[in-house]
């Protein structure tokens, strides 16, 4: 990918982002920057991952919460052969990364690369710094803080689960900010499980 396409991705989201704490400069680029790192230990199409990394959440702009990676997948497929070039296969296999990204536990993602996407998606909510933009993302939506407490508990026991699926173990561990969280949210609001 060159510096062209990497501005013309970069345009494509648009000047205002829907939610800044999940914006393209605050989100989306680290979501490339860990899709990178995990591509280290992998022989898969590199390209296919860095490309469906920076346009995971195109469909944010154009969908609501439940559809955007449906939606962002038919954009990424449109706007690749397009407006870049690139030929049908490689945009269809790129929006198949997209299309099964997002926290929908009956959508297993069907290829590597998309299971590399969906744990490089996640690893950005892992820690101090995606907890931080996980909450301020679902306060800007009106969630209450129970409702936002049940579904990053909900998530996190997803993602533990698909970790170990996809065989990224060594990851589970950046889940412990979280779990740490809940477990103290709920004792402070005398929450039961």
């Amino acid at each position: 990918m060159d510096k062209e396409e990497f501005s013309r991705i970069r345009e494509l989201y648009g000047e205002e982002d829907v939610i800044p704490a999940h914006s393209f400069d605050n989100h989306v680029l680290e979501v490339y920057r860990n899709a990178k790192k995990l591509l280290e230990d992998e022989d898969v199409d590199s390209e296919v991952v860095k490309y469906s990394a920076l346009l995971h959440d195109v469909g944010r702009h154009i969908s609501g919460e439940e559809s955007h990676a449906e939606k962002g997948a038919e954009k990424a497929n449109e706007f690749l052969i397009e407006q870049l070039g690139k030929d049908s296969s490689f945009a269809e296999r790129v929006s198949e990364c997209i299309r099964f990204h997002s926290n929908r536990p009956h959508l297993k993602p069907p290829t590597r690369e998309a299971e590399i996407l969906w744990t490089a998606d996640k690893m950005d909510a892992m820690g101090a710094t995606g907890l931080c933009r996980f909450l301020l993302t679902l306060g800007a939506k009106n969630y209450s803080c129970e409702s936002a407490v049940d579904i990053l508990d909900r998530r996190v026991s997803e993602a533990e689960e698909s970790l170990k699926d996809f065989g990224f173990d060594e990851l589970i561990d950046g889940l412990n900010t979280l779990k740490s969280f809940t477990e103290q949210y709920k004792e402070e609001n005398h929450v039961s499980n």
